[in-house]
């Protein structure tokens, strides 16, 4: 049987070749890479291979090109934001499910809480303990409430919850920045945040995971009331608002 076998684009090819030297080696940002004038001398390649191969890169977050008498190709590296807009792409074109976001947060969450219990330095306890509001009617912003999600990642000092939780709460707050919560509502996360601030710092893994646990449930609860759970995770709206307004 023939079947054809696509061949590399040269402009994936150098791409891939750059990524190799990036990564490989190991280049701090901000480190100088080569020009395009030397890469196409080095490698032979046109210069719109060259300037696709760099576009490719700066898409994947390890390069910045700037212009200019004092221009040139730096290294740098990806943010957790590149990360969430992937994540927000997929979702939208799949029309991901909101409930199915829940069922991966309940696995995920408590395990990293419950981590973060055992793992975290006295210095990132009281930095969750601090940023989980202490009092009635100190809830912040919605924005807010989702970091504190992402802290936990961090107070784990496991980079695969780091990356993961921070990762799906900006998919979260795409959907739920508008999220309409009762005062009532608030309360109860707010007090749910402190309590399993507290069950952290006090190096309690099994009452983390539970609260954590309880937390999510709760949540859940409340979209369900709504009718939000078969809503897509991240809504056609949130696009549309973008296209209108850049926000």
């Amino acid at each position: 049987m023939n079947r054809h076998v696509a061949l590399p684009k040269a402009s994936d090819i150098l791409a891939n070749h750059m990524r190799a030297l990036i990564l490989g080696d190991g280049m701090e940002p901000d480190a100088a890479l080569p020009s395009e004038a030397e890469l196409m001398q080095t490698y032979g390649f046109s210069r719109g291979t060259v300037r696709e191969a760099l576009r490719l890169l700066e898409a994947d977050g390890l390069i910045v090109v700037k212009r200019g008498p004092k221009g040139g190709i730096r290294v740098c590296h990806p943010d957790i934001g590149q990360v969430s807009r992937t994540l927000a792409l997929l979702f939208s074109v799949r029309q991901t499910e909101l409930k199915h976001l829940f069922t991966l947060r309940k696995l995920i969450e408590p395990a990293a809480a419950a981590e973060a219990a055992r793992a975290a330095t006295a210095e990132q306890k009281q930095w969750l303990v601090e940023i989980a509001p202490q009092h009635h009617g100190v809830q912040r912003s919605y924005r807010e409430s989702v970091e504190f999600h992402g802290a936990i990642g961090q107070c784990s000092n496991n980079g695969v919850y780091e990356v993961v939780l921070a990762a799906l709460h900006d998919a979260l707050e795409w959907h739920s920045s508008d999220e309409r919560l009762s005062h009532d509502d608030v309360e109860a996360t707010r007090r749910a945040h402190v309590t399993i601030a507290k069950a952290i710092q006090e190096g309690d893994a099994d009452a983390a995971a539970r609260r954590m646990l309880r937390h999510l449930d709760e949540f859940e609860d409340v979209l369900a009331a709504q009718g939000r759970l078969d809503e897509p995770i991240v809504p056609a709206e949130r696009w549309r608002r973008e296209r209108f307004d850049g926000s």
